[in-house]
């Protein structure tokens, strides 16, 4: 009997490390990526055929991806002829990717344009963007380590528009969307469940008015937006409070899966982005209005999307954090935003830069896709602070003339000094040379 016995503990001993392996080897592979899945860190420019037309994006891979744990994908869409790279410049994404540790995929429009019109909807003749972002997000699914739980999109103008297009088309696959001048509500709104939203807009836009009128793609205002999605996601409760000398905050909350609509409301703020160096810097040449640099609009997406990826799996979200009355709930999240702002250095306090990387050619599917890593030389440009199209400081401006003056009088001096050469030979019938001064 006590063999038996021994042999009987023994084997449910061995059943139970068994049991406890599998769902060791399970709670794992729900979140680690076990195939070989690599890619240094750097900028890669893409292509991909879709429906024969080549579309090209941009794609940024943080310091620290491992190809086995995987990261956030935030989808960047420009606004109407900016190019990948300059929107990745104007929005300060690069250095809030490296300090949070997300992987950007930046797309080009299509004649850098995306096919969004009224409410939010494709003109039946132009390019089907959303089968090029369904085409290009597999693709890099299926080449790098993507949490599919944290894919998130964001844009600014005509790309916050289209992003509002993706939460409606691809709510499946879109966990949240953060939006700059161009919040819309899609009509038809396609989306099968609801979806956080988090936008920012200034009442001087003289692109996208905050109020009613503007373009034939417009007319509708930006809170009548935010008050559709919430009223799509079920938000039963809102509130109002000023966050800052010129900003106040809209809120729409308990909604279905606590996906909260939040505004952001910039007093005589232009087309412009929250926080951005760039805008601020290039404001009165762009002449799309003011910019704001009380807040950081990237930042602030950032916690707010992070924070709801927590929220919609935990149905109590606030009540686990001991926050249960509607104004400390509207607190709570205001602080939690305005820490993620206030933390931000305006710059990356460290810059790692990954050594060479070869070319690679993918295909997937039936489309032709490939990606060719960029020089290090390139992301240094983008994250150095005086790149883009900043203009010139007024020290940099005198020392300028001061140098075109300096280099006039020199000149004419040399002149001088060559007639009076000239001068001087003609004069005398003497071969020697005189000096030239």
């Amino acid at each position: 009997r006590a063999p038996s016995a021994l042999s009987g503990g023994m084997a449910r001993r061995a059943v139970g490390l068994v049991f406890a392996s599998v769902l060791l080897t399970s709670a794992r592979s729900a979140s680690l990526c076990y195939d070989d899945r690599p890619r240094e860190p750097g900028l890669y420019d893409g292509e991909i055929y879709v429906d024969e037309l080549k579309r090209s994006y941009v794609l940024y891979v943080p310091p620290g991806y491992d190809g086995h744990h995987p990261l956030p994908l935030v989808i960047n869409s420009p606004n109407t002829g900016v190019a990948a790279m300059q929107e990745l410049k104007q929005s300060g994404l690069l250095e809030a990717a490296q300090r949070y540790k997300f992987i950007i995929l930046t797309l080009n429009g299509y004649d850098l344009a995306f096919n969004v019109i009224q409410n939010a909807l494709a003109a039946t003749e132009g390019a089907d963007d959303i089968k090029f972002v369904r085409e290009v997000s597999r693709y890099l699914v299926s080449r790098l380590c993507i949490d599919g739980d944290r894919i998130f999109a964001t844009g600014i103008s005509r790309g916050g528009r289209f992003s509002s297009r993706l939460a409606s088309e691809m709510s499946t696959e879109i966990t949240s969307i953060g939006v700059v001048s161009g919040l819309r509500f899609p009509r038809p709104n396609n989306a099968t469940r609801p979806v956080p939203v988090i936008a920012f807009h200034g009442t001087d836009d003289p692109i996208n008015p905050y109020y009613k009128g503007g373009p034939d793609y417009w007319q509708t205002g930006v809170e009548e937006a935010a008050q559709s999605w919430a009223q799509f996601n079920g938000c039963r409760k809102s509130a109002q409070h000023r966050i800052a000398k010129s900003i106040v905050k809209l809120v729409y909350f308990h909604c279905e899966e606590n996906a909260d609509v939040v505004l952001y409301k910039i007093e005589g703020g232009g087309h412009t982005w929250p926080g951005s160096e760039f805008y601020y810097q290039n404001q009165d040449r762009l002449h799309l209005g003011s910019t704001t640099l009380e807040i950081s609009a990237t930042d602030m997406m950032w916690d707010f999307w992070s924070r709801h990826v927590e929220m919609r799996q935990d149905k109590h979200y606030w009540k686990h954090r001991d926050v249960s009355r509607d104004d400390d709930i509207v607190i709570a999240a205001l602080r939690a935003e305005q820490g993620a702002a206030a933390a931000a250095p305006r710059a990356a306090q460290s810059r790692e830069y990954a050594r060479g990387g070869p070319a690679l050619e993918r295909a997937w599917g039936r489309a032709r896709a490939r990606l060719v890593r960029r020089p290090d030389g390139d992301l240094n440009a983008l994250l150095a602070p005086s790149a883009g199209w900043a203009p010139r400081s007024r020290a940099s401006i005198a020392a300028a003339a001061s140098a075109a003056l300096l280099g006039a009088a020199a000149l004419a001096l040399v002149a001088s000094a060559v007639r009076r050469r000239r001068e001087a030979r003609a004069s005398t019938s003497s071969s020697a040379p005189l000096p030239f001064l």
